[in-house]
């Protein structure tokens, strides 16, 4: 399997985001053999996959492709990271790209070289996340990955997409196919709709309206200079309840600039990067979510709100819609839309309706529900490879 920053330390698995569940699933078809680029040392953000994953002890982990940061860097490793994936490749039953990925499209070249079957395992648009991009290069780039991506998955024998249908129908292939997400809620919160209904309930006309976004604060895709406009109208109308609570990564410069220009400055809060738990905890504090991202796969910090029986607000960007009611997903960068919505759900009947309506939602990313399709599909492509092997 390729896949981007991934990191050993102290004999523990770590990268910046939960992969956990989605290697343990992935581990039912046999020794899984991971291939990446390490992150850079000083990399904060890192959080632990696990300590306890037998099949992902360090000498299943191959740190042999060079760090690439950008496109530039990729292509000037090009032909040692080719050389390096088919030297990986050569012998398995089975190959898997973690996608959207330039490494992922030489390991299915790899494996067509050798005759190996492929599965793209797809969790974002690259024509998305590059159209969106503050790079003029990257933007350019987003015609040909978009190309390319689509080949990826026309000649893959099996695709794993996190959504139901967006990423579908953007690549579509012709292999067997799984969408499902790989969100992973842990057990289920059973008294976050009580809590949400009390806390709604305690509110007056005065109280301060907390919303709150989950996602990289330097990325521009992410969208929460819309959410930080939508407060500043608010604001001219005389309405200075709403506070915004980022929680992400990095310094947000760039966002901080504008909630200044805004004249918003006290009504934007930056948490910083938070483990899961805590990020659970802030759910709990805020009264709603806000995705008003340029790109998605399908969002799991939605999802995980939505457990936590808050109404959420998003863009018609990659799996939302799959998501959330249509009078609460938006156009991308609709700043009035926001607002009207915000203002919607001011009304205490709609905003517990909402409630209630995504908290039952979240149950069908109950993780013993998800995980049961994803490893009933592993395991009819474990019996496929099996059977080939014996006919060889």
């Amino acid at each position: 399997m390729t896949y981007q920053h991934i990191d050993v330390r102290e004999d523990k698995c770590w990268c910046n985001f939960a992969l956990h569940g989605t290697l343990e699933n992935i581990s039912i078809l046999g020794d899984l053999y991971v291939i990446g680029g390490r992150p850079p040392k000083n990399r904060k953000t890192a959080q632990p996959i696990t300590e306890h994953i037998d099949f992902l002890k360090p000498d299943h982990v191959s740190f042999l492709l060079p760090t690439s940061k950008s496109i530039r860097q990729y292509i000037k490793n090009k032909q040692l990271n080719r050389k390096t994936i088919e030297q990986m490749v050569k012998g398995k039953d089975l190959v898997i790209g973690y996608a959207p990925s330039l490494s992922a499209e030489e390991a299915q070249k790899a494996a067509r070289k050798y005759g190996i079957p492929f599965m793209t395992f797809l969790v974002g648009s690259p024509w998305d996340i590059l159209i969106n991009h503050q790079r003029i290069l990257a933007k350019m780039m987003a015609p040909v990955r978009l190309i390319s991506t689509r080949k990826m998955l026309r000649n893959s024998e099996y695709a794993h997409y996190v959504t139901q249908q967006y990423l579908q129908n953007k690549y579509p292939t012709k292999g067997k196919t799984l969408g499902c997400s790989d969100i992973n809620l842990g057990e289920f919160d059973l008294g976050a709709l009580q809590r949400r209904i009390v806390k709604r309930n305690n509110m007056t006309s005065s109280s301060e309206i907390r919303l709150i976004t989950v996602g990289s604060i330097d990325v521009i895709y992410k969208g929460q200079e819309f959410v930080m406009e939508a407060i500043a109208k608010l604001k001219k109308r005389g309405d200075s309840r709403y506070h915004y609570y980022l929680i992400g990564g990095h310094k947000g410069e760039r966002l901080r600039q504008i909630s200044q220009k805004l004249n918003i400055e006290d009504h934007v809060h930056f948490l910083g990067v938070k483990n899961i738990e805590e990020v659970f905890s802030w759910l709990d504090k805020c009264d709603i979510y806000l995705q008003p991202s340029l790109t998605e796969g399908l969002p799991r910090s939605v999802i995980e709100a939505m457990s936590k029986a808050l109404p959420c607000i998003g863009f018609q960007t990659g799996g939302i819609p799959e998501l959330l009611e249509s009078q609460y997903v938006l156009k991308q960068k609709d700043v009035d839309g926001i607002v009207n919505a915000l203002v919607e759900l001011d009304n205490e009947d709609e905003y517990l309706r909402v409630a209630k309506r995504n908290y039952i939602e979240a149950h069908n990313y109950d993780h013993k529900i998800l995980q049961n399709k994803i490893q009933n599909f592993y395991i009819e492509i474990k019996k496929e490879l099996e059977k080939k092997k014996t006919m060889r």
